[in-house]
């Protein structure tokens, strides 16, 4: 009667595990392309020191991210070097952050439901990933790549 009953327990911890890993693998949303917005203002009339110094009324890229279950969408943004670049990230599942440490960029923890943005200029040429630093996301594939060309 015990084994028989360790026996049951046992199934239903298997199947326990079993229904929630084939749950987080249909949730998995496949990324696609960039919603890009470019934001237009009237630029300054150039100069010297203007030439040194990124205006605010320069060209802002900004870039829309949804970070939901263990991904980013979406997964690889371009952009020029120098371009100052604006990222609206929507979390639609769980919390997450956005987090490119070759360029110092960080969100911190956004809650589910909630939007957060960050600006930065791409100031290095090069491929560098951006990643949820939350949990074991990163490695469970929240992992997207920027490359300013």
């Amino acid at each position: 009667m015990k084994i028989l009953f360790i026996g049951i327990i046992t199934i239903i911890i298997i199947g326990g595990f079993v229904l929630i890993v084939n749950s987080m693998q249909n949730t998995q949303i496949t990324p696609t392309q960039p919603t890009v917005i470019e934001t237009p203002t009237v630029p300054v009339a150039p100069t010297e020191s203007a030439s040194l110094m990124q205006s605010s009324n320069d060209l802002i890229k900004t870039v829309e991210v949804e970070s939901g279950s263990y991904y980013y969408k979406p997964n690889a943004i371009t952009v020029k070097k120098d371009e100052r670049v604006k990222i609206v990230m929507h979390s639609v599942s769980m919390m997450h952050d956005f987090n490119i440490d070759e360029l110092n960029v960080k969100i911190p923890i956004v809650k589910n439901g909630d939007t957060s943005t960050v600006e930065f200029i791409a100031d290095k040429v090069g491929t560098f990933e951006y990643y949820c630093s939350v949990g074991q996301h990163r490695q469970m594939g929240q992992v997207g790549k920027l490359i300013v060309e």
